[in-house]
C-alpha cells in the first residue's frame, strides 16, 4: 500500500463524513425553520424586517414565562437535583 492510496482512502472517508454532516445540517436547519414558523403563527415571535433575526413578542414572553413557572411547579424534583 502506498502513501497515495492511504490518502485516497482517508479522503474517501472524509467525503462520506462531510456528506453526512451536510445532511444533518440541512435537517437541523429545516427543524429550526419549522419551529420558527409555528411560533410566528401563534404570534410568539416576530421577524425583524430586512434581517434574518427574530424577536420574542410580549405575548411570547408571557407564554414562555408561564411555561417555565409551570415546569418548576410541576417538576420540582428536577430543580432539587440540579441545586
Amino acid at each position: 500500500m502506498t502513501a497515495t492510496n492511504t490518502f485516497a482512502k482517508r479522503k474517501e472517508v472524509t467525503d462520506k463524513d462531510s456528506t453526512l454532516l451536510a445532511i444533518e445540517t440541512a435537517k437541523q436547519s429545516g427543524q429550526v425553520t419549522r419551529l420558527l414558523r409555528r411560533l410566528h403563527v401563534h404570534q410568539l415571535v416576530a421577524k425583524i424586517p430586512r434581517s434574518r433575526r427574530w424577536r420574542v413578542s410580549l405575548n411570547g414572553r408571557r407564554v414562555m414565562a408561564a411555561a417555565i413557572k409551570l415546569r418548576e411547579v410541576a417538576y420540582p424534583s428536577l430543580y432539587a437535583e440540579a441545586a
